[in-house]
């Protein structure tokens, strides 16, 4: 099963990535204090206490843990829906506590472990958990609302706090005595072998948000990094010199390829920033702002490291080179580690350059797709942007919304025109009657999209590119919220039509989307028009139950094209059917009517209204009376209009004879 379709471990990797995104300046002033410090040390400036710009280095580094535990559990507070200071506080407690067990003292480690991680998310999760089962029952007096919510709040907080505890020491012994027995096994495996392992176990940790030299090194120590690969050359200069050239997972070759094909201005302008960083190998800043938690860069990320580890070896024992004693430390930038390593040699110098090139290439192919799916998240977040819209929907739905890939690639530069051109002063609802001929009356409406194009009303051309960009629900819910301010208004007039509401597939097999529709329509005379292929998502049905059960009505609209079926009509209890305009086009012919006809009284037999759409002549609007359709809608009647002629429309029409 692949976890990133997995909507929960979905939702978490995101909090965990706005979380690490929310520490970027943390990680900027850090990343600026290390390069300081380096300048000033190569440099030897007089002016710089070298000791104490040291101690402020380590500072910032022993700190990052506290910084990210702040920042996981506000962002996990906010996903759960719980006190964020509350999980905040629950979470740097239990962080001492552990710190204190594990070393006698409180001083943060350097670095994000895996405490660092999963610390917060527990906490938070028990905080969550253990909520509604601790909590204190204290009545509310006004204006203290906020004081009674915290003291709600305090059996829970020490129950979470003893039950983190507990937990942490009995993962704690049981850890202990797995890393014992690993100790005691020998598996005699070659140096090289042992160092892609570790190499592997680095990129591991690093994807996940963990420092990976320093949990590596902790579980494994670092004595083979001190051990001669060739003469003169250590495991650890050649890690730094051929391995990760410009930080972990080769930061270099990913600050180029960005900077080739990054188009967001965010990831550029970040990208930019880093560029001084990664020269001196310094590249935490761009790991944690565009590869943590990356699910498009994971595969490189693990994968060239390996392949620059075997391809130096193997060049390496095929090619005799003389090293100097020089010792490579970990910052000196590539290039210069290699001439000063060898006094120049063209042969080095030129297998670095292949394994960056090779590596800049890799990394281009999964940055396009990484840059492709970015920029369909800054679309969704444009649109509600621009249609006035507040996480209506999830961040879940941008998960597995994008239904047409490839189509949306293809277009994505229209699709960038569409979404600036819209917004809430371009776009409208109008009504289109559905007028009732047995009892020539007109109660019924159907909300329509129209859109201001160069001054020029126009029905909604734009669709179909936002129906592939996977942006169908928040049109949706942007239409219902203003068909709800439609109907409030006529309520003031005692005028209580019924309004028919599109929603797209996508809409209906939203989850998220479909309970905010409910939400904006509670207790409203309303009919939600829903078209046969939504009815293929297991979603969709189940989301269909729910709004019946809210007393909604369910029209099915298109009948007669692509997706009809009679056993849509037969497993579901149906309100309204919708034949299509195709259909009335040929009302005229014989199997036309015919088709229409039959339609009409096995939906009357089933207890079902009969809607005729696009009825724009005599000739039909005689014929679908004399078949017995229930309910007619097209341009015989009326266009659709605005919302202050709907009331107007339905008083004169109930007065009119046709």
């Amino acid at each position: 099963m692949n976890i990133f379709n997995n909507k929960k471990v979905m939702l978490s990797l995101i909090t965990l990535q706005e979380a690490f995104t929310a520490m970027l300046p943390f990680f900027l002033l850090s990343s600026f204090i290390t390069l300081f410090y380096l300048m000033a040390k190569y440099f030897q400036f007089s002016f710089i206490n070298l000791a104490e710009l040291h101690k402020l280095n380590v500072a910032f580094s022993m700190f990052s843990s506290v910084v990210a535990t702040i920042a996981i559990s506000y962002f996990m507070a906010i996903r759960f829906k719980i006190s964020a200071i509350i999980s905040v506080i629950l979470s740097i407690a239990t962080y001492i506590t552990i710190l204190w067990i594990n070393t006698g003292n409180i001083q943060p480690e350097q670095g994000f472990s895996i405490i660092t991680i999963l610390n917060p998310i527990i906490s938070t999760f028990l905080l969550k958990y253990l909520y509604p089962r601790f909590s204190i029952n204290i009545p509310v007096a006004d204006g203290n609302v906020h004081i009674y919510r915290l003291f709600s709040y305090l059996s829970v907080f020490i129950v979470a706090y003893f039950c983190m505890l507990g937990l942490y020491i009995v993962l704690e012994y049981s850890l202990l005595k797995v890393l014992v027995y690993l100790k005691t096994i020998s598996l005699d495996l070659p140096n090289i072998v042992i160092l892609a392992i570790r190499d592997f176990l680095v990129q591991v940790f690093w994807f996940f948000g963990v420092h990976g030299e320093h949990m590596v090194n902790g579980i494994f120590g670092k004595e083979i990094l001190f051990e001669n690969i060739v003469p003169n050359l250590t495991y650890g200069e050649f890690h730094r010199m051929f391995v990760n050239i410009g930080g972990a997972g080769i930061g270099m070759s990913i600050l180029v390829a960005l900077l080739l094909y990054a188009k967001d201005n965010g990831i550029r302008f970040i990208t930019k920033l880093s560029i001084p960083f990664a020269i001196f190998n310094i590249d935490s800043l761009l790991i944690y702002a565009v590869v943590v938690l990356n699910r498009y860069l994971l595969i490189p990320f693990l994968v060239l490291p390996i392949f620059n580890l075997i391809v130096a070896y193997i060049a390496l024992h095929l090619v005799s080179v003389n090293f100097t004693d020089y010792y490579v430390i970990w910052n000196t930038p590539v290039f210069v580690d290699s001439y000063l390593k060898t006094d120049g040699n063209l042969f080095v110098l030129f297998l670095q350059a292949f394994l960056l090139v090779i590596d800049i290439l890799v990394y281009s192919y999964f940055i396009v797709k990484f840059v492709n799916v970015r920029a369909i998240t800054r679309h969704i977040s444009s649109l509600k942007d621009s249609l006035d819209i507040t996480d209506e929907i999830q961040s879940k739905e941008s998960v597995y919304a994008f239904k047409a890939y490839r189509d949306l690639i293809n277009a994505n530069s229209k699709l960038d025109e569409i979404i600036h051109s819209l917004n809430k002063d371009n776009l409208f609802v109008y009504y289109q009657p559905k007028v009732d001929i047995k009892h020539n009356k007109c109660e019924k409406f159907e909300s329509l999209i129209r859109y201001r194009h160069e001054g020029v009303l126009k029905g909604p051309i734009f669709l179909d590119i936002i129906e592939k960009a996977g942006l169908a629900p928040i049109v949706d819910i942007w239409v219902s919220k203003e068909v709800k301010k439609s109907i409030d208004e006529w309520k003031k007039e005692n005028f209580y039509p019924n309004i028919s509401v599109n929603l797209h597939p996508d809409t209906l097999k939203s989850t998220d989307a479909i309970h905010k529709v409910v939400e904006i329509f509670e207790g409203e005379n309303i009919t939600f028009e829903i078209i046969e292929r939504s009815f293929v998502y297991k979603e969709a049905k189940e989301n269909l139950k729910f709004l019946q059960s809210k007393g909604f009505k369910i029209s099915i609209d298109d009948f007669g094209t692509g997706y009809s079926s009679l056993e849509t009509i037969i497993n579901y209890h149906i309100d309204e059917l919708k034949i299509d305009k195709s259909l009335i086009d040929v009302i005229d012919t014989k199997k036309g009517y015919l088709v229409c006809k039959h339609s009409a009284e096995l939906c009357h037999d089933i207890g079902c209204l009969v809607v005729a759409e696009g009825v724009e002549t005599k000739e039909q609007i005689k014929i679908v009376k004399e078949i017995n359709i229930d309910i007619v809608q097209g341009y015989y009647f009326s266009k659709a209009i605005p919302f202050d002629e709907v009331k107007e429309f339905s008083k004169k029409f109930s007065n009119e004879k046709n």
